[in-house]
C-alpha cells in the first residue's frame, strides 16, 4: 500500500483481506477436518474439532472408490486432452493474432463470442454414438478435447507481443509453420502455456458431466466417477467422502502451488497485450 494511504484505511483493508481469507480456506478446513473423524463422531459432533484423527479414512476411501485403477485414467485423459486442446488454440490463435488469414477481426471476435455461448451438448452426443465411440476412451476424450474459446482469446493477445521479425527469419531459414510454432512460439509463450494449461487441467481432472454421460464401464471411468460409491440410498458416509475429495483435489491443488507465478503472469501479460 503507498505511503499516502491513512492508517484508518490499511487498518480496514487488513480486515477485508483476513475476513475474505477465512471465507476462503473455512471449507477446506471444514472438508480436513471432517475427513479426519469416524463416522460415529461426525454424526454426534459434526461441526466441533476432531480430537482423535483418523488417517485411515483416506486409505478405505482410496480402496472403496477402486482409485488405484481410476487415477490412471483420469491422468491419461487430462495429460492427452490438455497437450491436444493447448496445441490447437495456439496454432489456431497465432495466425489470428499475426493476421495471416483473412477476416482475422473477424475470426477473433467469433471466438470472442463463443465465450458466451453453451455448449453443444446434445449434437456431441449424437455424433459420439454415431460415430461408435460411446463408452469408449477415445471418444471421452475427443469431448474433452477442442479448440478452447478463452484459450484462442488469450493467446490471440499473447501472441501479439511476439517479435514478428522472427516469423520472417524462420521463413528465411526455410523453416515450417508446425516446426516455428512448437520450437519458437510456444516457448516464448510458457506464462500464457502454463495458466491456460492448468485452467484446462482443473476442467478435465475434475469433469463429472461428461464422465457419467460418456463413460459407463468401471474400466473407463475417471477419479471423480468414483466418488459416487459414497452416495446410498438413504445415507451417505460423509468422512469417506470427504477424505476422497482431499484424494482427487490434492494433484490439483499441487500443481496450482508450483504453477502460481505462471497464472498471475500470463493473465496479466495477455490482459496488457490484448
Amino acid at each position: 500500500m503507498g505511503k499516502n494511504v491513512s492508517p484508518p484505511i490499511k487498518v480496514l483493508c487488513y480486515i477485508l483481506i483476513v475476513f475474505f481469507l477465512f471465507i476462503y480456506l473455512f471449507p477446506l478446513f471444514y472438508i480436513v477436518n471432517t475427513s479426519l473423524k469416524s463416522s460415529q463422531d461426525y454424526l454426534l459432533y459434526p461441526t466441533s474439532l476432531t480430537t482423535s484423527p483418523q488417517f485411515s479414512n483416506f486409505v478405505t476411501a482410496w480402496k472403496k472408490a477402486n482409485f488405484g485403477t481410476y487415477v490412471w485414467n483420469s491422468v491419461l485423459y487430462t495429460l492427452v486432452c490438455t497437450l491436444a486442446s493447448l496445441f490447437m488454440s495456439a496454432a489456431i490463435a497465432f495466425p489470428i493474432s499475426r493476421k495471416y488469414v483473412p477476416a482475422s477481426r473477424f475470426l477473433h471476435f467469433l471466438f470472442l463470442c463463443g465465450l458466451f455461448l453453451p455448449s453443444g451438448m446434445i449434437p456431441t452426443f449424437q455424433l459420439i454414438l454415431g460415430s461408435g465411440l460411446y463408452n469408449t476412451k477415445i471418444g471421452y476424450m475427443l469431448v474433452m478435447t477442442g479448440v478452447n474459446a478463452t484459450s484462442v482469446f488469450f493467446f490471440t493477445g499473447y501472441f501479439r507481443d511476439i517479435p514478428k521479425d522472427l516469423d520472417e527469419a524462420a521463413t528465411i531459414d526455410g523453416c515450417g509453420y508446425l516446426r516455428y510454432l512448437v520450437q519458437m512460439v510456444i516457448p516464448l509463450s510458457k506464462p500464457a502455456i502454463i495458466s491456460m494449461g492448468m485452467l484446462t487441467m482443473i476442467g478435465v481432472w475434475n469433469d463429472i458431466v461428461s464422465s457419467t454421460i460418456y463413460l459407463t464401464s468401471e474400466s473407463n471411468y475417471n477419479i471423480t466417477r468414483g466418488m459416487f460409491v459414497f452416495q446410498g440410498q438413504y445415507s451417505n458416509d460423509w468422512t469417506l467422502t470427504a477424505a476422497a475429495l482431499l484424494i482427487v483435489a490434492a494433484p490439483l491443488i499441487l500443481v496450482y502451488l508450483f504453477g502460481q507465478k505462471y497464472i498471475i503472469d500470463g493473465v496479466m501479460t495477455s490482459a496488457v497485450k490484448g
